[in-house]
């Protein structure tokens, strides 16, 4: 059986190697690729967030976040709370490692992005 392609992603058994979807157009092409095929279990039109979600997810600032169609599952709350703690300690946390320091920098100003 040879592989069909819906935009960048693969079907079948090669779905497993597909990049997240990073827009709208993607994330239709990946679901597509999903439901493609007798053996698929995918239904037609899952929705971005399933498409995104289900690939890996792509942080706080994909775009199926600013759709605000996404549910956040009850056990994700608790992540989405240590990340906003993180922001706090970070803000005050330096050390004598020039290194470390600029990693906390960067997790800062990344976990800034998302609030």
């Amino acid at each position: 059986m040879s592989k069909k392609v819906f935009g960048k992603f693969l079907t079948g058994k090669f779905a497993i190697f597909n990049e997240v979807p990073t827009n709208e157009e993607e994330a239709l092409q990946h679901g597509n690729a999903l439901a493609y095929g007798k053996d698929s279990n995918y239904p037609v039109g899952t929705s971005n967030c399933f498409n995104v979600g289900i690939s890996g997810g792509c942080g706080c600032l994909c775009f199926v976040i600013g759709e605000n169609n996404c549910t956040i599952p009850d056990e994700l709350y608790e992540q989405i709370k240590a990340g906003e703690r993180d922001i706090e300690i970070l803000k005050y946390k330096t050390t004598e490692n020039e290194d470390l320091n600029l990693t906390i920098k960067n997790r800062l100003q990344e976990l800034n992005k998302c609030k």
